[in-house]
Formats: structure tokens, sequence, C-alpha cells
């Protein structure tokens, strides 16, 4: 097994639409996503869900392009798309292939401070009867969240993913690290 990891981070909600806006070509297989005050920082690895073209988990390359925070960077073969304003983007898990999750850890940089629920949601390749809510927790008076699965099998299918979100209605820091176990090929 290989000991693989998500990592994201921001300081706005976890879970945003993307704007009513085209998607630009930056040249080198580099594309700008438009997402009004997303929060995310470079590094942080997302998914894109309701978009025609750009669907798909991703790494954000650049957080402010163009000293513009109301967008970010991608590494994706341009097509043209005027995205509608419905389409989401959040920290997401999904490998390709079965995957087993060790441990999950949220860190906020102070106490939530607002009843919001912090979910890991399993987005199950088998349809949405099998989707489910693996963790919720209220963040209002805790700042750390570490879901250590080291002891109960949490196994998932080459096409499940596992989606994470917190409204941070408080515009907290965040960051989230996902450790996760793939078969070696």
């Amino acid at each position: 097994m290989d000991v693989c990891e998500l990592i994201a981070s921001g300081s706005a909600a976890m879970n945003n639409t993307l704007d009513n806006a085209v998607a630009v070509d930056q040249g080198g297989g580099i594309v700008k996503i438009p997402c009004t005050g997303h929060g995310f920082v470079a590094g942080s690895m997302i998914g894109i869900r309701g978009s025609t073209n750009y669907d798909g988990t991703y790494e954000i390359i650049d957080d402010d392009p163009d000293s513009d925070s109301n967008a970010f960077t991608i590494y994706a073969t341009y097509v043209s798309e005027e995205f509608s304003g419905s389409e989401t983007v959040r920290p997401e898990l999904e490998p390709g292939v079965p995957f087993q999750v060790l441990e999950a850890r949220l860190h906020l940089s102070a106490v939530g401070g607002a009843a919001e629920n912090y979910v890991i949601t399993l987005d199950s390749g088998h349809g949405s009867a099998f989707d489910i809510d693996l963790v919720t927790e209220n963040m209002n008076a805790q700042a750390d969240i570490d879901t250590d699965w080291t002891d109960t099998y949490h196994f998932f299918n080459d096409d499940d993913r596992l989606l994470f979100t917190y409204a941070n209605s408080n515009s907290k820091t965040w960051g989230l690290e996902v450790k996760y176990a793939v078969a070696k090929p």
C-alpha cells in the first residue's frame, strides 16, 4: 500500500459555486476558473462538479491569478465554457482506484464560533441511494477535528469520492489534511 495525502486550505467556505462567467485560457495548459471569494490557497486539491468540460479533481496552481482574488487556475486542457453559476467546487478525494482512509484532520485558526457542521460525505459510485455522511461535527466550540480511522476499516471503491464541506461563516483560516492508502499496482 502507498500512503497518500490530500491537502486543502483556505479562509472562506470549503464549498463554493463557480461564477456565471467563462473559463479563460491562460496558455500552457493552464485554465483560469471564475469563483468570487473562493478563499482557497495554491496547492489545494479541489473537485469541480456540474461543469460540462471541467468536472474532475484538480490542484489549484494559483489562488490569485492576475491579482484577481475572484478566480483560481488549474492545469487542464482548455475548452470554451461559460459556467451557469451552479457548478460546485470543494475539497474532494477521488483517487480513481480503491482506497482506504486512514485519517482526516481539520484545523481552524480559532474556534468556529457558529453552529455550523464540518461534514465528510461519501458520494458513492453505486448511486445516490448509497451516499452517506461519514462524519458530522459541529464546529461552534472547537477548532480541531482529528478523525482517526486506522482502528476501523473504511474502504472505498475506485468510483467513490469523499466530499468535504464547512460553511465557515466566521471566515476562519482552515487546513484540511487527509491521509489515505491505495494499493500498489
